[in-house]
Formats: C-alpha cells, structure tokens, sequence
C-alpha cells in the first residue's frame, strides 16, 4: 500500500463521495470502520465513516449534506471484502440506518483468536504485534460532532483504517498456514445476518432489572410495558431507560393504572413521560393483566455427578484449546456442556445435537468428547520433570 496522508481529506460533497464510490468499485478490499455517538439516541448516530483502499484514503462526514446510500451500496459489492476490527456495532449502525449490509466481512479481531491473541485483543495491541505499529488509543468519549474535526481527531480515525489491509495480509497468510482460513470465514459470515442488529419489542422484557424474579401478573405488566417502552423509544430515538426508568417500570406495574386519575392519584408516577404517554401505559398495563407471564418450572439441580462429567468435558475443552492456540471460550461454555450431559447421549450424532454444534467447531470438539463420554479415554495427573503436575488425556 502506498504512504497514507496522516490527514487525509474530509469527503463532505455529493461528487467527492462519488470518487469513494468509484474506487470502491475498483477495489477488492476495503478497510471500514466508524465513529459514532450512542448514549442517547435509540439509533446511534453516525459521526464519520473511515475507508482505506489501495488508492488512498477517505474520511466521510455524514453530517454533511450528502446522500450516503449509494456509498453503503457500493459495499454490498459481492466481490469486494470489507475489513474491520470488531466490526459487529459498525455493521448494526449500516444496518439501522440504511436497512443494508455488506455481503463478505473479514474481521480482524475474530481472525486475532484464532491465532493465539485472545477473544478482544484492540485494534493498537494487534497492529503492535502483527506490524510493528504503534497506533495510540483514542479517547473513547471524544466528541466526534465537532466541526471542523482537530487534526488531532482527523489523524486518530485515519490511523484506524490505514493499517487494515497489510494486517488483512499477514492475518490471512497465517490462518492459510494453519488452514483455518474457513473457520474464521465462517465466523465473519455470521455478522452478516441482520437478526442480531433488530431489537424486538417483545424482547425488551429480558432486559428490565429483577425481571427474573417477578410473579406472573407484574411479570405481565412489565413485560407488556416494556415492549411499549421500547416501540416509544424507537418512534421517538432515545435510550428506553431515558424514557421511563426500569423502576418506573416496576411501579407502574403495582399500581396497574387502568384510568388516567390513577396515575395522577399517585405521586410516584408524578413523571412528564407517564403523562405524555399516559393512555399508551395505561393500554399496556391492560394488555399486560390480561396475559400473566409464566415462567415455565426451572430444570432441577444437575447433581454432582453431572456437574463433574460436564467439568470433565470441560478441563478436554481447555486442553484441545491449549493445543490450538485458541481461546475455550470460542469452542464452547461450559454451561453448554452441563445442559448438554442432561440429556440421553448414546451416539455421536446425539451429541452434536445437544451442544448444538456446527462447522469447525463441530469437526474440533466432537470426536474427543464422543471418545472421554464413551469410555475410550482417561484423563490422569502426570508429574513433570520440573516437578509440576499436568493433566493428560490418554487413550
């Protein structure tokens, strides 16, 4: 890659993001990454988009009077590789305000663990271990409204995306060497599917505080209220807790106000958001009574001799992960394994149903553990000539 401007241009015209979109086009890969606020809109809101290609550099300000759709068009581009690192809330932003995303993602920090740098390794850790670059961390909390941007700023989101494609190549040529260039294909696939990015109204009940120890009827009522939280939030793009706190929540729910006096006779819900909305929380809390939320009976406890087979497969999991230089946490939990070893597993096939595995991680954990729940291995402590002691796993 050519020698990158430390401040390169910021594209706020109609043409100048036409020449993005063009090189775009010419591309294969491209480096993309995002700045954005998010701490109190529904929607967070998109402040500057970084792109790095072969041909340069471009800083794009959203703020500007430009139409960014053909931009994030042009990223769906089925032979062109977007490259990011820790892409997820940049691709859930492209989704929620463009109703579009990429169609081939590569990841670098999802590449990272497969190679030894563990599950979260930041962007500056790894360009210092891959390339030798020193690229300083941001502040986290700047304000990424201001207009014009400091150099200071201008350079930081530069640097962001200047290194992506040579650490893209060096990230790829040692997954090809490993051969775990379609796991992590695999992987990055997955932030490709726009069901993680939707928040589901009737989901927002999970979310609430102490929701799990609710009875029926105020889980009812919460769950009711919440959904509605959340679809006022969207219409009118602010955080749900700004617009009713979890607590109010929780009162509007004892109460369980069924006219509009009713929450003017209580000066707990003496709040403008109660008022403003009052017939939309009064419907709710009726919905919410109507429908009690029952929670279905928990599973008994597991035992010991259970919890110490799912240990077991556990401590295998650790040492296939020691063994590949990966993260356990990328194989499997262990919670996984515990509800996995409840149910009857008398083949391979049942197994894999049961830890709901696929793909590489299928092919990794399958077979050794199918052999330890078979009997065909034995795990025992082994005396090193240092003195320590190391579990093995032996046929």
């Amino acid at each position: 890659m050519p020698p990158q401007p430390r401040t390169p241009p910021i594209v706020a015209t109609q043409p100048q993001l036409q020449e993005l979109v063009d090189a775009l086009g010419r591309a294969e890969l491209v480096g993309f990454d995002t700045e954005f606020h998010s701490e109190r809109t529904y929607v967070p809101r998109l402040m500057l988009l970084q792109f790095a290609t072969n041909d340069g550099l471009w800083l794009v300000d959203p703020l500007a009077d430009i139409d960014l759709k053909p931009l994030v068009a042009a990223m769906r581009r089925p032979d062109l590789t977007v490259i990011g690192h820790a892409l997820r809330n940049d691709l859930r932003i492209l989704w929620l305000q463009f109703n579009l995303l990429p169609e081939r993602v590569f990841d670098t920090q999802i590449a990272a663990a497969f190679l030894g740098h563990g599950l979260q390794i930041g962007l500056s850790g790894l360009l210092q271990a891959m390339l030798g670059v020193h690229q300083p961390k941001g502040d986290q909390m700047a304000d990424w409204s201001k207009r014009p941007l400091p150099d200071r700023m201008v350079g930081y989101a530069a640097g962001d995306v200047a290194n992506l494609l040579p650490l893209h190549a060096l990230l790829q040529a040692e997954l090809t060497r490993l051969g775990r260039e379609e796991w992590v294909a695999e992987e990055c696939a997955a932030l490709t599917d726009s069901a993680p990015y939707v928040r589901d109204p009737d989901a927002a009940f999970q979310r609430v505080a102490g929701a799990r120890r609710m009875d029926a009827r105020e889980a009812g009522v919460v769950r009711a209220l919440a959904a509605e939280r959340e679809q006022i939030a969207q219409e009118e793009d602010i955080v749900p807790h700004f617009l009713l706190p979890d607590e109010m929540l929780h009162t509007l729910a004892r109460v369980a106000p069924v006219r509009r006096s009713d929450l003017e006779n209580d000066r707990r819900l003496n709040h403008r958001t109660v008022y403003r909305h009052a017939q939309r929380w009064i419907d709710a809390v009726t919905r919410g009574l109507a429908e009690p939320h029952h929670r279905p009976p928990g599973r008994p406890p597991p035992g010991w001799e259970l919890e110490a087979v799912a240990a077991l497969m556990m401590l295998l999991v650790n040492d296939i992960a020691v063994k590949q230089n990966l993260a356990p946490q990328l194989l499997v939990k262990r919670e996984t394994l515990l509800n996995a070893v409840r149910e009857p597993l008398s083949t391979r096939a049942s197994l894999t149903e049961a830890l709901s595995l696929s793909g590489w991680r299928a092919d990794l954990l399958v077979e050794p553990l199918w052999t330890l729940l078979d009997g065909q291995l034995a795990v025992r402590c082994q005396r090193q000539t240092s003195g320590t002691l190391q579990l093995r796993f032996l046929e």
